[in-house]
Protein backbone atom coordinates (compact mmCIF):
# COMPACT_ATOMS: atom_id res chain seq x y z
CA UNK A 1 0.00 0.00 0.00
CA UNK A 2 0.93 3.46 -0.78
CA UNK A 3 0.33 6.36 1.71
CA UNK A 4 0.80 10.25 1.18
CA UNK A 5 4.17 11.95 2.64
CA UNK A 6 2.43 14.11 4.77
CA UNK A 7 -0.65 13.81 7.00
CA UNK A 8 -3.85 14.35 4.76
CA UNK A 9 -5.75 17.87 4.81
CA UNK A 10 -8.77 16.89 3.76
CA UNK A 11 -11.92 17.09 5.12
CA UNK A 12 -11.27 15.33 8.28
CA UNK A 13 -8.32 17.27 9.17
CA UNK A 14 -10.57 20.54 9.50
CA UNK A 15 -9.63 22.33 12.92
CA UNK A 16 -13.32 21.15 14.29
CA UNK A 17 -12.43 17.60 13.82
CA UNK A 18 -8.33 18.31 15.51
CA UNK A 19 -10.15 19.72 18.33
CA UNK A 20 -11.88 15.87 19.13
CA UNK A 21 -8.98 14.17 18.96
CA UNK A 22 -7.14 16.33 21.14
CA UNK A 23 -9.82 16.44 23.57
CA UNK A 24 -9.54 12.85 24.40
CA UNK A 25 -10.43 12.93 28.06
CA UNK A 26 -9.45 9.63 29.55
CA UNK A 27 -5.92 8.65 31.36
CA UNK A 28 -3.26 7.50 29.41
CA UNK A 29 -2.58 3.72 30.33
CA UNK A 30 0.15 2.70 32.98
CA UNK A 31 3.18 1.14 31.39
CA UNK A 32 1.58 -2.48 32.03
CA UNK A 33 -1.77 -3.21 31.71
CA UNK A 34 -3.12 -6.05 33.27
CA UNK A 35 -6.93 -7.08 31.96
CA UNK A 36 -8.81 -8.57 35.07
CA UNK A 37 -11.54 -11.64 34.45
CA UNK A 38 -13.78 -8.96 35.99
CA UNK A 39 -12.70 -5.82 33.67
CA UNK A 40 -13.66 -4.56 29.92
CA UNK A 41 -11.07 -2.32 28.68
CA UNK A 42 -12.15 0.50 26.76
CA UNK A 43 -9.40 1.92 24.06
CA UNK A 44 -9.82 5.42 22.45
CA UNK A 45 -7.68 6.50 19.57
CA UNK A 46 -7.70 10.04 17.97
CA UNK A 47 -7.35 8.75 13.96
CA UNK A 48 -5.41 12.18 12.85
CA UNK A 49 -3.08 12.23 15.02
CA UNK A 50 -1.88 8.85 14.13
CA UNK A 51 -1.80 9.02 10.50
CA UNK A 52 1.99 9.28 10.46
CA UNK A 53 1.62 6.13 11.89
CA UNK A 54 -0.24 4.85 8.73
CA UNK A 55 2.47 2.86 7.05
CA UNK A 56 3.81 0.92 10.60
CA UNK A 57 0.19 -0.06 11.07
CA UNK A 58 -0.46 -1.49 7.69
CA UNK A 59 2.63 -2.98 7.61
CA UNK A 60 0.67 -5.04 10.16
CA UNK A 61 -1.99 -6.19 8.08
CA UNK A 62 -2.24 -9.30 6.38
CA UNK A 63 -2.65 -9.30 2.43
CA UNK A 64 -6.27 -9.63 2.41
CA UNK A 65 -6.98 -6.91 5.17
CA UNK A 66 -4.30 -4.77 2.96
CA UNK A 67 -6.46 -5.42 -0.51
CA UNK A 68 -9.61 -4.49 1.37
CA UNK A 69 -7.94 -1.21 2.27
CA UNK A 70 -6.63 -0.32 -1.19
CA UNK A 71 -10.53 -1.09 -2.75
CA UNK A 72 -11.12 2.63 -0.82
CA UNK A 73 -11.24 5.37 -3.46
CA UNK A 74 -10.27 8.09 -0.90
CA UNK A 75 -7.00 8.33 0.79
CA UNK A 76 -9.05 9.55 3.60
CA UNK A 77 -11.41 6.28 4.19
CA UNK A 78 -8.28 4.04 3.32
CA UNK A 79 -6.45 5.53 5.72
CA UNK A 80 -8.74 5.18 8.65
CA UNK A 81 -9.28 1.52 7.57
CA UNK A 82 -5.64 0.91 7.82
CA UNK A 83 -5.05 2.89 11.32
CA UNK A 84 -8.51 1.27 13.16
CA UNK A 85 -7.25 -2.24 11.68
CA UNK A 86 -3.46 -1.61 12.46
CA UNK A 87 -4.05 -0.17 15.98
CA UNK A 88 -6.62 -3.32 16.83
CA UNK A 89 -3.97 -5.51 16.03
CA UNK A 90 -1.08 -3.43 18.52
CA UNK A 91 -3.45 -3.47 21.06
CA UNK A 92 -4.69 -6.91 21.28
CA UNK A 93 -0.95 -7.94 20.78
CA UNK A 94 -0.49 -6.85 24.72
CA UNK A 95 -2.87 -9.13 25.61
CA UNK A 96 -2.04 -12.29 24.27
CA UNK A 97 1.63 -11.67 23.79
CA UNK A 98 1.48 -12.47 19.97
CA UNK A 99 3.03 -10.49 17.43
CA UNK A 100 0.60 -8.11 15.79
CA UNK A 101 1.19 -9.56 12.92
CA UNK A 102 0.49 -13.03 13.99
CA UNK A 103 -3.07 -12.61 15.17
CA UNK A 104 -6.13 -14.31 13.52
CA UNK A 105 -9.44 -13.67 13.17
CA UNK A 106 -12.38 -16.14 12.88
CA UNK A 107 -15.83 -15.48 11.73
CA UNK A 108 -18.70 -16.21 14.58
CA UNK A 109 -21.98 -17.28 13.79
CA UNK A 110 -23.60 -13.69 12.08
CA UNK A 111 -20.48 -13.52 11.06
CA UNK A 112 -18.66 -10.91 13.75
CA UNK A 113 -15.13 -10.87 13.59
CA UNK A 114 -13.13 -13.02 16.35
CA UNK A 115 -9.85 -13.48 17.84
CA UNK A 116 -8.70 -17.33 16.80
CA UNK A 117 -7.84 -18.45 20.24
CA UNK A 118 -6.96 -21.92 20.20
CA UNK A 119 -2.98 -21.69 19.59
CA UNK A 120 -3.04 -18.98 22.29
CA UNK A 121 -4.71 -20.57 24.82
CA UNK A 122 -6.87 -17.41 26.34
CA UNK A 123 -10.34 -16.44 25.12
CA UNK A 124 -10.36 -12.74 24.76
CA UNK A 125 -13.39 -10.96 22.97
CA UNK A 126 -12.92 -7.82 21.10
CA UNK A 127 -14.93 -5.24 19.70
CA UNK A 128 -14.66 -2.09 17.90
CA UNK A 129 -16.08 1.04 16.36
CA UNK A 130 -15.54 4.68 14.97
CA UNK A 131 -17.42 7.97 14.32
CA UNK A 132 -15.56 10.48 12.33
CA UNK A 133 -11.85 10.92 13.59
CA UNK A 134 -12.40 8.74 16.95
CA UNK A 135 -12.06 5.28 17.05
CA UNK A 136 -12.41 2.90 19.94
CA UNK A 137 -11.72 -0.93 21.08
CA UNK A 138 -13.19 -3.32 23.99
CA UNK A 139 -11.53 -5.98 25.29
CA UNK A 140 -12.39 -8.60 28.04
CA UNK A 141 -11.64 -12.12 28.71
CA UNK A 142 -15.05 -12.39 30.10
CA UNK A 143 -18.20 -12.83 27.75
CA UNK A 144 -18.55 -11.63 24.28
CA UNK A 145 -19.47 -7.57 24.18
CA UNK A 146 -20.51 -5.33 21.63
CA UNK A 147 -19.42 -1.41 21.27
CA UNK A 148 -20.39 1.56 19.37
CA UNK A 149 -19.61 5.33 19.40
CA UNK A 150 -20.84 8.17 17.52
CA UNK A 151 -20.65 12.07 16.72
CA UNK A 152 -23.45 13.79 17.86
CA UNK A 153 -24.36 15.82 14.91
CA UNK A 154 -27.44 17.91 14.46
CA UNK A 155 -30.38 15.68 12.42
CA UNK A 156 -32.78 17.70 10.90
CA UNK A 157 -35.67 15.03 9.98
CA UNK A 158 -34.98 13.39 13.58
CA UNK A 159 -38.66 11.93 13.91
CA UNK A 160 -38.62 10.58 10.64
CA UNK A 161 -35.63 8.66 11.15
CA UNK A 162 -36.47 7.52 14.40
CA UNK A 163 -39.95 6.34 13.03
CA UNK A 164 -37.74 4.25 10.47
CA UNK A 165 -35.54 2.74 12.74
CA UNK A 166 -37.00 2.76 16.58
CA UNK A 167 -39.80 1.08 17.93
CA UNK A 168 -42.71 3.21 18.44
CA UNK A 169 -42.52 3.41 21.91
CA UNK A 170 -39.16 4.67 21.67
CA UNK A 171 -40.01 7.14 19.22
CA UNK A 172 -42.91 8.69 21.63
CA UNK A 173 -40.50 8.78 24.31
CA UNK A 174 -37.50 10.94 22.35
CA UNK A 175 -40.28 13.15 21.00
CA UNK A 176 -41.82 13.69 24.56
CA UNK A 177 -38.32 15.04 25.99
CA UNK A 178 -37.88 18.76 25.70
CA UNK A 179 -36.50 19.87 22.24
CA UNK A 180 -33.08 20.16 23.37
CA UNK A 181 -32.78 17.00 24.85
CA UNK A 182 -34.45 14.86 21.96
CA UNK A 183 -30.58 14.62 19.81
CA UNK A 184 -28.90 13.15 22.93
CA UNK A 185 -32.04 10.55 23.49
CA UNK A 186 -31.88 9.84 19.76
CA UNK A 187 -28.05 8.81 20.14
CA UNK A 188 -28.58 7.01 23.47
CA UNK A 189 -30.98 5.05 21.77
CA UNK A 190 -28.96 4.34 18.37
CA UNK A 191 -25.49 3.50 20.74
CA UNK A 192 -27.51 1.55 23.04
CA UNK A 193 -29.37 -1.03 20.18
CA UNK A 194 -26.26 -0.81 18.39
CA UNK A 195 -24.30 -2.04 20.92
CA UNK A 196 -26.64 -4.88 21.68
CA UNK A 197 -26.70 -6.04 18.37
CA UNK A 198 -22.56 -5.80 17.88
CA UNK A 199 -22.37 -7.97 20.94
CA UNK A 200 -24.44 -10.94 19.60
CA UNK A 201 -23.19 -10.43 16.22
CA UNK A 202 -26.39 -9.53 14.41
CA UNK A 203 -27.29 -7.29 11.27
CA UNK A 204 -27.68 -4.20 12.60
CA UNK A 205 -30.42 -3.34 9.65
CA UNK A 206 -32.71 -6.37 10.26
CA UNK A 207 -32.34 -5.99 14.04
CA UNK A 208 -32.92 -2.64 15.21
CA UNK A 209 -36.44 -3.07 15.85
CA UNK A 210 -35.73 -6.44 18.02
CA UNK A 211 -34.21 -4.63 20.70
CA UNK A 212 -35.92 -1.71 23.05
CA UNK A 213 -33.73 0.32 25.17
CA UNK A 214 -34.44 3.08 27.60
CA UNK A 215 -33.30 6.64 26.42
CA UNK A 216 -34.00 9.72 28.24
CA UNK A 217 -31.45 11.31 29.65
CA UNK A 218 -32.62 10.83 33.30
CA UNK A 219 -33.43 7.11 32.71
CA UNK A 220 -30.89 4.69 33.81
CA UNK A 221 -29.29 3.08 30.36
CA UNK A 222 -31.53 -0.26 30.00
CA UNK A 223 -32.73 -3.17 27.77
CA UNK A 224 -36.29 -3.23 28.20
CA UNK A 225 -36.79 -6.27 25.72
CA UNK A 226 -35.08 -8.80 23.00
CA UNK A 227 -37.49 -10.52 20.82
CA UNK A 228 -36.90 -13.77 21.61
CA UNK A 229 -34.80 -13.24 24.74
CA UNK A 230 -36.96 -13.16 27.98
CA UNK A 231 -34.12 -12.68 30.45
CA UNK A 232 -32.72 -9.57 28.37
CA UNK A 233 -34.31 -7.04 30.90
CA UNK A 234 -32.29 -9.06 33.38
CA UNK A 235 -29.19 -10.11 32.00
CA UNK A 236 -28.08 -7.32 29.54
CA UNK A 237 -25.43 -4.73 30.61
CA UNK A 238 -25.15 -1.02 29.19
CA UNK A 239 -22.33 1.28 29.75
CA UNK A 240 -22.41 4.44 28.22
CA UNK A 241 -19.03 6.54 27.47
CA UNK A 242 -17.87 9.84 26.34
CA UNK A 243 -14.29 9.64 24.78
CA UNK A 244 -14.46 13.17 24.15
CA UNK A 245 -16.56 16.38 23.90
CA UNK A 246 -19.06 15.59 21.07
CA UNK A 247 -18.84 11.91 20.94
CA UNK A 248 -21.11 9.14 22.49
CA UNK A 249 -20.76 5.77 23.24
CA UNK A 250 -22.45 2.45 24.98
CA UNK A 251 -20.74 -0.99 25.55
CA UNK A 252 -23.53 -3.99 25.55
CA UNK A 253 -22.85 -7.30 27.43
CA UNK A 254 -24.48 -10.34 29.97
CA UNK A 255 -22.14 -9.77 33.27
CA UNK A 256 -23.35 -8.35 35.78
CA UNK A 257 -19.66 -7.99 37.75
CA UNK A 258 -17.87 -6.42 34.98
CA UNK A 259 -16.21 -2.53 35.66
CA UNK A 260 -14.80 -0.36 32.97
CA UNK A 261 -11.71 0.52 32.64
CA UNK A 262 -10.86 3.38 29.98
CA UNK A 263 -7.49 4.28 28.42
CA UNK A 264 -6.32 6.63 25.77
CA UNK A 265 -4.32 5.88 22.39
CA UNK A 266 -1.08 7.11 22.47
CA UNK A 267 1.77 6.82 19.62
CA UNK A 268 4.35 6.81 22.46
CA UNK A 269 2.12 3.36 23.59
CA UNK A 270 1.73 1.43 20.39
Amino acid sequence: MTFPDAPLRSKAHRPAAEGASSALQWPIAPETVRLEPSQIHLWAAGLNELVDLAPELGALLPLAEQSRAEKFRSMEDRLRFVIRHGLLRQILSHYLDQLPGAIEFQRGAFGKPEVRCEDVGTRIFSNTSHSVEIAVCAITTACPIGVDVERLSDIPEIEAIARRFFLPRETQTMMALPPDSRLQGFYNCWTRKEAVLKATGEGIAESLAKVEVTLAPEDKPAVVSVVGDRRAHEEWQLQPFSPAPGYIGCIAYRNPALTLKEWRVTKARL
